[in-house]
């Protein structure tokens, strides 16, 4: 069994301390750091010679879900890679995820914004990173080599623009073999990769290799044609890296001539690549508003001269260019989105690094749009809270950028052609089918515009339209037959067969769907712009999830809730160990910002639990509503509030979780609990400035914006803005 399994399969059992200490070899040997820090936390914490384990998380075996192949692998280099002990099982994509989205967040709280929302010194086909040998520009997320890490006092790395003499990197075997040398302390980069494995199995001869050369021989020394491939091979893409080193840090080496657009007028090169467009938007020059409007097709630019400098027209006009590579017609984007809201911030990092991408590739200087401080501040809030909440939001977004790029330029990556060659030669299996991780679903619906026109929209990220040809295929393949169903059996025969399979099940306690109400009976909507923004709940092992920061008004955000409750007259339960019950300052000051004199007299508060698992039992016979603020206080484990919501299945009970600085929560992951709604409180030194939005809301509206200061909800859902105009902006 590999290791990720050999971890995962301990949910559950009891082992020794000395299965525990073996897996922790195996897990350091392969370097994986998440494995070997979990089982290293819980042997140092305990002296045991016998462990019950409980995973609160299990880990996600190396591999992409298929809608991230589609998204992510185009941006980046294929390596084949030889067999090694470990080679299968030792990575851990986590790590290279976090490493991203960490240097994201630690620039933004560093430096204020993204590295290149300010002067960004080299640029075009002479100066943008690139490997040293093949020449190759790194391109998606490893763009970030165009920026050097930095450390702070307490040792996290941000990003700064690089000013280089040479942009190049190498590997160390490269400086090796070029005989160059490597100054002392230089520091290493890393550079994302995918490989494949292949994994072959038809129940009898089974083989599992990286190499594709190793694969392909064993292809063809067991004579295997394209319908055993089909059957029985499985390919996953996993995720790596590999170290380089700036060619600035090497002494020795050899540098060509400068080439590029060395004689070209960058401005001309700029306005070139938007002239290049293929299939453009309509473009309009009219007022003093930048955006691209799905629901037209339309692109809109303020005259050039309304910029200070030129560069800054030309990056905003990418900017807006990357936006329209969404419409349905090309790329199929979710555009749907509203400020505050995760595909909001998606789209809009995508068309942050679509900007730099061709600023690149024209040759001139980013420069800062016109963008006002506290646009940048607020942006810079929801992207950071994405990110905390998604470690490959930033992956996903850069390889969207880059995708859209190459559509404007009208070119496809090298490893996106290789891939649609091995269609045509092997028609195997690319997606990972044993990697549990959600998948895109293929199905459409329907969505309104903001001109109330209908919009056929994929759901997920990066979905891509099916071909007239393919359509055609499936629908040849779905034929009905008259009298018969799609497999052939006739209607008659499969009807008895599914009357009888339905009997047998009801005969073991399942119920028909046919018997199901349209709505539960006691769902119900809370009174007040609270009710507005948490819609339809149900209270059946109902658990609202409030995480987020420091200085986000979790708390407050948790007294509202209260007095929703309160104000229908349903007592609640709040249990203060945040605040200190209800001899403190800060719960009585609460009490009074966030509650009524009606809702009030329905909320009892208590400090402190000295027994909280049995005095929660007690707690569920007399209420219907439990708040804690903090679930990491309550010191409860994920057994006994399973125990507690499965044998009180109408009590419905809200927590609050604070979120690390590397987006972690305190007292575990969020789904270790499986809360039925999530909401999550951005953080800001500004009360005014601290919203919350829906991460999970089950069956419900994810759109919604509340404001705790305000006490209202302000921001409507798309559909309750249909007659306004849907823009991307730049202010």
């Amino acid at each position: 069994m590999d290791l990720i399994s050999s971890f995962n399969n301990l949910n559950g059992k009891t082992v020794k301390r000395s299965f525990l200490k073996s897996l922790l070899t195996r897990a350091k040997k392969q370097r994986h750091s998440i494995i070997a820090s979990r089982i290293s936390k819980v042997l140092q914490q305990n002296n045991d010679t016998l462990f019950a384990i409980e995973l609160t998380q299990l880990i996600e075996p190396a591999g992409l879900s298929g809608a991230e192949q589609k998204i992510i692998l185009p941006t980046l280099e294929y390596i084949s890679e030889e067999d090694s002990e470990g080679g299968l099982n030792g990575v851990s994509p986590d790590d290279i995820y976090s490493y991203i989205t960490d240097l994201i967040i630690n620039t933004i709280d560093k430096v204020g914004h993204l590295p290149w929302q300010k002067d960004w010194v080299g640029s075009g086909s002479d100066g943008a990173a690139k490997n040293y040998l093949s020449k190759k520009e790194y391109t998606g997320a490893n763009f970030l080599l165009n920026f050097d890490v930095k450390f702070d006092e307490e040792g996290k790395g941000y990003l700064v623009p690089i000013k280089f003499i040479q942009p190049y990197y190498l590997t160390f075997n490269q400086i090796r073999e070029t005989k160059a040398s490597l100054k002392k302390d230089s520091k290493a980069r890393r550079v994302i990769y995918y490989t494949m494995i292949f994994n072959y199995d038809n129940g009898t001869l089974k083989f599992k290799t990286t190499d594709k050369a190793k694969f392909t021989e064993f292809v063809k020394s067991h004579g295997l044609t394209k319908e055993d491939l089909k059957a029985h091979l499985v390919k996953i893409p996993v995720i790596k890296y590999y170290n380089v080193f700036r060619a600035d840090d090497c002494t020795g080496l050899k540098f060509p001539e400068a080439t590029g657009n060395k004689n070209v007028n960058p401005i001309e090169q700029a306005q070139s690549l938007i002239d290049g467009y293929k299939d453009p938007p309509t473009y309009t020059f009219i007022g003093d508003r930048a955006y691209y409007q799905p629901s037209t097709d339309k692109l809109n630019m303020p005259n050039i001269k309304a910029f200070k400098k030129e560069a800054s027209y030309y990056c905003t006009y990418f900017h807006e260019l990357t936006h329209s590579t969404g419409a349905k017609k090309r790329l199929n984007r979710d555009m749907t989105g509203t400020f505050g809201s995760k595909p909001y911030a998606f789209e809009e990092l995508i068309a942050e690094l679509g900007a730099v991408f061709m600023c690149s590739e024209s040759g001139i200087l980013f420069q800062t749009k016109e963008n006002s401080a506290k646009y940048l501040k607020n942006w810079n809030t929801v992207l950071v809270s994405e990110l905390e909440n998604d470690n490959r939001f930033f992956l996903k977004a850069s390889a969207q950028s880059q995708k859209a790029v190459n559509y404007i330029l009208g070119r496809n990556s090298d490893s996106l052609k290789e891939e649609e060659e091995e269609k045509k030669e092997e028609p195997v299996k690319k997606v990972a089918v044993k990697i549990p991780v959600k998948r895109t679903p293929k199905s459409k619906f329907k969505s309104k515009t903001k001109q109330g026109e209908q919009l056929d929209l994929f759901v997920g990220l990066g979905a891509k339209a099916k071909t007239k040809k393919t359509t055609e295929v499936k629908k040849k393949r779905l034929v009905k037959v008259p009298g018969k169903t799609t497999t052939g059996v006739s209607e008659k025969t499969f009807a008895k067969d599914r009357n009888k399979s339905l009997n047998q099940l009801e005969k073991l306690g399942f119920v028909s769907a046919n018997s199901a109400p349209k709505e539960a009976k006691d769902v119900f909507v809370l009174g007040g712009e609270i009710g507005k923004f948490l819609q339809k709940q149900q209270p059946h092992k109902a658990l609202i999830l409030i995480k987020g920061n420091k200085h986000s008004s979790k708390s407050q955000l948790a007294m509202q809730i209260a007095n929703a409750f309160g104000e229908q007259q349903t007592p609640v339960a709040y249990i203060d160990y945040e605040q200190g019950g209800i001899e403190s300052k800060d719960t009585l000051d609460s009490i009074n910002r966030n509650t009524s004199e009606k809702g009030r007299g329905y909320i009892a508060i208590k400090g402190y639990l000295e027994k909280p698992f049995q005095e929660l039992q007690d707690f569920c016979k007399v209420v219907k509503v439990i708040i804690a603020d903090s679930v990491t206080d309550l010191k409860i484990t994920a057994d006994q509030l399973n125990f507690l919501r499965t044998t009180y299945p109408k009590v419905i009970w809200c927590f609050i979780s604070q979120v690390k600085e590397n987006g972690a929560m305190y007292g575990g992951n969020k789904m270790a609990h499986n809360p039925t709604s999530v909401i999550h409180c951005s953080s800001n030194q500004d009360p005014k400035q601290r919203f919350a939005t829906l991460e999970k809301n089950r069956g419900n509206d994810l759109t919604f914006i509340y404001s705790m200061y305000y006490k209202k909800v302000v921001s409507e859902p798309t559909e309750q803005k249909s007659k306004r105009k849907l823009s991307f902006k730049v202010k």
